[in-house]
């Protein structure tokens, strides 16, 4: 979820996690990836929305949150340089990975890279449409 995105990307967006609930898909967000929206929606005003987002991944069993541990993050930084990646997308690269997960993405970086399966959610999306 990404507050500043375009509205066609936004709605594409809001499927990929109406389709992950229609459908009862496992779902792992990272402890990074949560704080990062809540930081964004929260400075951009949006107590209430975030309270509101936060109770309904509360509610859904089968979206989980990856932490990583003390540990990971240290081989994440060791990693950073090898892969070209800044931090952030190195913590989805290496969660993906360690857990052999999808990713759901709008990021190039992590769709450039082996290893991984990176999906934009606009393809996610029409996954969707195929089997309805």
């Amino acid at each position: 979820m990404n507050i500043c995105l375009t509205s066609h990307t936004r709605y594409s967006v809001f499927r990929t996690i109406e389709r992950i609930v229609e459908e009862e898909l496992e779902a792992i967000i990272t402890s990074f990836s949560l704080h990062s929206i809540e930081v964004i929606m929260e400075r951009k005003g949006l107590h209430n929305q975030l309270k509101i987002f936060l109770e309904s991944l509360a509610n859904i069993p089968y979206i989980n949150v990856y932490h990583t541990s003390l540990m990971e993050e240290r081989e994440i930084l060791d990693e950073m340089e090898k892969y070209k990646l800044d931090f952030d997308d190195m913590i989805q690269f290496y969660v993906a990975r360690k857990l052999k997960a999808d990713v759901i993405t709008l990021d190039r970086d992590l769709q450039r890279l082996s290893g991984i399966n990176a999906i934009e959610p606009r393809i996610f999306v029409e996954g969707m449409k195929k089997k309805g």
